[in-house]
């Protein structure tokens, strides 16, 4: 039976839906004990790394992450550990307009985001880390940081940690997986 640690950074709220979506996890998973986790703090992706060093020194089986502005269906952990990946996840959109989905694609050296996404379980270059499942195994073999940002010679914003947690992955040969059949969404807002 596999054994979950929920970890849910934030940087001090938690949507409201977001904690109905846990909820229902935590009340049709069967196939697993789930721990609620949450770290607090102002950087993503240090509270992620956090969240992943106690998954770890808890001797649990999965890290699976949520962020606190997604939505889900209660059945998305059992779903993705059905899989048997190291690791996976959902595939949602940014928080914008025109809609564009996080998950990232790497064909002839290029990296983006593709208009269509396949409609079954695909490898891919990246996901989100808003609906992520790693397992355990996966992390105490990946460089560390897991999760980090990278910049430009300009300064701008390169590499977001959504996708260097997934690049540092692959350095040790763990594919990425999306299964697209989840319905995951971003909770955003904008002015009608």
């Amino acid at each position: 039976m596999a054994k979950v640690l929920l970890g849910i950074p934030s940087g001090g709220s938690v949507k409201t839906k977001t904690m109905f979506s846990i909820f229902q996890v935590l009340f049709q998973t069967t196939d697993a004990t789930i721990t609620l986790a949450e770290r607090q703090g102002a950087l993503g992706p240090d509270n992620r790394n956090h969240l992943a060093q106690m998954a770890l020194d808890g001797d649990y089986t999965h890290l699976f992450l949520v962020d606190a502005d997604m939505s889900f269906p209660g059945d998305i952990l059992e779903r993705l550990l059905a899989h048997n990946k190291d690791l996976i996840g959902a595939a949602y959109n940014y928080r914008a307009f025109p809609r564009r989905t996080v998950v990232k694609i790497k064909r002839d050296g290029q990296v983006y985001s593709p208009d269509r996404l396949p409609e079954s379980l695909f490898s891919c270059h990246a996901i989100g880390s808003g609906a992520k499942l790693v397992t355990t195994h996966a992390l105490a073999h990946m460089p560390r940081p897991w999760f980090a940002l990278d910049f430009d010679r300009d300064g701008m914003l390169s590499v977001s940690d959504d996708v260097w947690f997934c690049q540092q992955a692959h350095m040790v040969g763990i594919q990425t997986f999306c299964d697209p059949t989840i319905e995951a969404k971003h909770i955003g807002e904008y002015e009608y």
